[in-house]
């Protein structure tokens, strides 16, 4: 759902924010984004301690501490790039980049949710393992269980989850193809 509301009205969003951001920093409201920026920060801090913890509690220390550093890093290294390029930042880009990784997550837990049903009995699987890549790349292997919590990767699919994960990306595909014509008509 986050994803077609951002499609439709992005544009007018992306607006309405940088005239209220450019009149509150030229205004009486630079305490306020201070304290917006502030919270948001303070929030995701905690956010981050809560994830580690529980990462803590199903995962070795090495684990842990290699996620959090890998992470860390590659936030350092993306805040460093998105303060250089700010400017040369388009926003539309940046949220058509995002909404394409949303959409791969979501696709991710639809086949994951699909195989969890799969296991419980409550959806049949019809082909158990259309593939077996576990030989190849394991769904238990650190570079597996990394590419399973983002994008929903499993060394061996049943053919139901297959069916999900491609369904579920081409009717999004057609909504937002539909909604692109939709809206180059109205233009």
């Amino acid at each position: 759902w986050m994803i077609l509301w951002m499609k439709n009205h992005g544009g007018k969003l992306k607006s309405e924010i940088e005239e209220q951001t450019n009149q509150a920093a030229l205004g009486k409201g630079q305490k306020a984004l201070f304290a917006l920026a502030f919270l948001a920060v303070f929030r995701e801090g905690i956010e981050l301690a809560l994830f580690l913890l529980a990462a803590r509690l199903t995962s070795s220390p090495l684990q842990t501490v290699s996620g959090a550093l890998l992470g860390l890093s590659g936030a350092a290294v993306l805040g460093w790039i998105l303060f250089t390029s700010t400017m040369r930042l388009s926003l539309r880009n940046f949220f058509g980049a995002t909404n394409i990784l949303l959409i791969i997550f979501a696709a991710g837990l639809v086949g994951l949710g699909v195989h969890e049903f799969n296991e419980a009995g409550v959806i049949p699987s019809v082909i158990e393992h259309v593939w077996d890549f576990n030989g190849i790349l394991s769904d238990k292997s650190e570079v597996g269980l990394l590419l399973k919590a983002l994008v929903g990767y499993n060394g061996n699919p049943s053919l139901t989850e297959v069916g999900a994960y491609i369904s579920y990306l081409a009717v999004l595909v057609i909504i937002l193809m539909t909604q692109k014509k939709k809206q180059t008509q109205q233009v």
